[in-house]
């Protein structure tokens, strides 16, 4: 090798190394720009989209319910939610006290929902009112995201509010026939791909990916609204009066076991679940399961007639009023009835005559009557939480549970299961499974499917229930039930009182007060049943339950179009005080009471320190004197504390305005569809008529 060669020789070692180098550098960067694009090009993609797209839901709307007639019962309205970008938002404060005033929740709450979201979507409130808050539909706050859903609207308020439930804020059904038929009633959310812009708002793109959503069925209960208004007002006012924890009443139709009324009180309003407490939420009429008492001799009755052991005019013997009982313990009446008739003695409802007489029938087939009835197994009505009651085995019967049966103890049942078995009677002996929902609509409220009425057994003779009726018709024309009758309607019933089993004994200060019967007996439309909890004032259902019964009866039986002549007779029975409930909205508090006081009506007030923005029953309706109106009262104000008065009528406005110190102009008539200030003038835009 020569001198010059040597000398070149580390150069294009060195030069060979960095070729080497660079090639390496060069494969590797290929390399990771194959791994990139093409085996994880789809998971960056995705992390790219995220950057500046954003799925947002798009709620499907449910279905509407209805009553028998068509009337709405629950309906959806658009509402404003309001979500936000945490990694962008601005102005935070602003907009979590602005949220605080709509929503009803602290600015704090808002500020940490955003301080702790995971993510670049974070929901803030849903279901706004913005027409009562339009500032939030005004406001330009970057990463403030607004998206339009449904909500559910109950027009009647708190009307049937137990039967027909609640729903959560994504529309899913909590409780009542919302849960029930959740499925079918909430349809299925889409969605809509949206853009984000240079300041995080979300705006759609060109052709964005979508999925429409599609809206739920609706449903038509058999529910009449007229019917059910009338039996929760008679119900508050029955409980009231008779000192009662609680109350339920329950109606059907026999021939086709449709539920007419389901009410319990209290109650609560389905917008203000937060407010209600489970015993307001809960259908005690299926889920609260309690010793029948006297309402069960029917029953009892029901079987010895069938098997032919006795007639309603066979005579039969009540001695002192007293009975030893297998055991030892002694069974009394309130008043001995000595010797009588079968048919005296349901009248009378003698503990004695019935214990005595249920040792004509064997412990098998009186438990296969009681069976056959509905006890111990669940009707199988379309709602949630329904119990079976509890009923013993022949086998686990013993020297008196057939005695103790005979007249409603050692059996539990629920109000529904009792009054089933009365409409069985009603029905020609016929037993029907209840329900509450008679046919599925489309959205356009056309006929989908209809669910016909489901026969369940013959129960006893068409005979045999005729021959009950009358037994029945006579308690309520001559016995303990007189209190529920009406001249010129024949009304077949019974009376029951019991005292309440609790923590393994019965408890002598706490009874449960019932009438259980159907009308008109000849052709029976109705059976009903009515149950007071502890009543304070009086604890037989004869003084307590009946006339709550009564006058249930004289008011819905104009709605069951009969023949002109009983609905003459009806009217000129002695009438109820009624009152027609005046409009207090728009009030303040004290004004309001002044106004139910002066009519004989009092105030359930709901808030504190505004006006009354709400009252339920609603203006115009007529209710007993002596009943409470439900007003719910809050500061109605937009921003600068001036009074906001769109909704109102035009005349409750103006009065609103003059009584905030504020001058009125005014153009058009009706309701208030706006409002505009001049200085210390509100102008107030008028639509449609008064």
């Amino acid at each position: 090798m020569s001198t010059q060669e040597s000398i070149y020789e580390p150069i294009r070692l060195k030069a060979g190394l960095l070729r080497l180098v660079f090639s390496a550098a060069f494969a590797v960067i290929i390399f990771r720009l194959f791994f990139v694009q093409v085996v994880e090009g789809a998971r960056y993609q995705d992390l790219a989209k995220k950057q500046y797209e954003s799925k947002v839901p798009l709620r499907a709307e449910r279905g509407r319910l209805t009553d028998r007639n068509a009337r709405e019962i629950a309906s959806m309205m658009k509402m404003t939610s309001f979500a936000a970008d945490p990694s962008v938002i601005e102005q935070r404060e602003l907009v979590a006290q602005l949220l605080a005033a709509a929503g009803g929740e602290s600015a704090q709450t808002y500020l940490d929902r955003i301080k702790t979201a995971k993510g670049r979507f974070v929901w803030l409130a849903r279901a706004v009112n913005t027409v009562l808050f339009p500032v939030l539909d005004t406001i330009n706050v970057r990463g403030l995201i607004r998206v339009k859903e449904p909500k559910r609207l109950f027009p009647h308020g708190p009307l049937a509010a137990q039967v027909i439930g609640t729903t959560d804020v994504d529309n899913a059904g909590l409780t009542g026939i919302e849960l029930q038929y959740n499925e079918l009633l909430r349809g299925r959310s889409g969605f809509v791909v949206m853009q984000r812009d240079g300041r995080g708002r979300l705006r759609p793109g060109i052709n964005p990916e979508r999925e429409a959503p599609m809206d739920g069925q609706g449903l038509q209960l058999t529910l009449d609204l007229e019917i059910q208004r009338v039996v929760e007002q008679e119900l508050e006012r029955g409980v009231r009066e008779s000192g009662a924890a609680s109350g339920t009443v329950v109606a059907i139709e026999p021939s086709s076991g449709d539920v007419l009324a389901l009410a319990s009180y209290p109650s609560f309003h389905p917008n203000r679940l937060d407010l209600a407490s489970n015993d307001d939420i809960r259908i005690r009429a299926i889920t609260d399961q309690f010793e029948p008492g006297s309402t069960m001799k029917a029953i009892t009755a029901a079987a010895l007639l069938e098997e032919r052991q006795l007639a309603p005019g066979d005579a039969v013997d009540g001695g002192s009023g007293e009975l030893l009982m297998p055991g030892g313990s002694i069974v009394k009446d309130d008043h001995p009835v000595g010797r009588t008739t079968f048919q005296g003695a349901l009248e009378q409802s003698s503990n004695v005559v019935f214990a005595t007489l249920s040792r004509k029938l064997d412990d098998r087939v009186f438990y296969k009557y009681v069976r056959d009835f509905g006890f111990g197994i669940p009707t199988g009505i379309d709602l949630p939480g329904e119990v079976r009651g509890r009923l013993k085995r022949p086998n686990e019967f013993d020297a008196s549970t057939k005695m103790y049966m005979s007249f409603g103890y050692e059996v539990s049942a629920t109000p529904l299961q009792v009054l089933c078995a009365y409409a069985a009677i009603a029905n020609a002996g016929v037993l029907m499974q209840p329900r509450i929902v008679r046919s599925i609509t489309a959205r356009d409220g056309s006929l989908v499917r209809e669910i016909p009425p489901q026969r369940i057994r013959q129960v006893v003779r068409a005979e045999t229930a005729k021959q009950l009726t009358e037994m029945l018709v006579g308690v309520v024309d001559n016995g303990t039930g007189k209190r529920a009758a009406i001249p010129g309607v024949r009304i077949a019933g019974k009376t029951g009182t019991a005292q309440a089993y609790t923590q393994g004994a019965y408890d002598r200060k706490n009874y449960r007060a019932s009438f259980v019967g159907f009308y008109p007996a000849d052709k029976p439309r109705v059976a009903m049943m009515v149950i007071l909890e502890n009543p304070t004032n009086d604890i037989y259902g004869g003084s307590t339950a009946a006339p709550v019964f009564h006058r249930i009866v004289q008011k819905t039986m104009t709605m069951l179009k009969l023949d002109v002549r009983t609905q003459q007779t009806i009217s000129a029975a002695p009438s109820t005080d009624t009152v027609v409930v005046p409009d207090v909205r728009g009030l303040t508090q004290s004004s309001a009471d002044s106004v139910l006081q002066r009519l004989g009506l009092k105030s359930n007030v709901a808030g504190s320190d505004g006006l009354v923005v709400h009252q339920w029953p609603d203006p115009g309706t007529k209710i007993l004197r002596g009943s409470s109106v439900r007003v719910t009262v809050r500061t109605v104000s937009s921003p600068g504390n001036k009074p906001y008065v769109v909704g109102f009528s035009m005349r409750k406005a103006i009065t609103v305005l003059h009584a905030a110190g504020y001058e009125v102009r005014v153009t058009g008539s009706g309701k208030v569809s706006r409002q505009d200030w001049d200085g210390r003038t509100c102008i107030l835009t008028g639509s449609g008529s008064q």
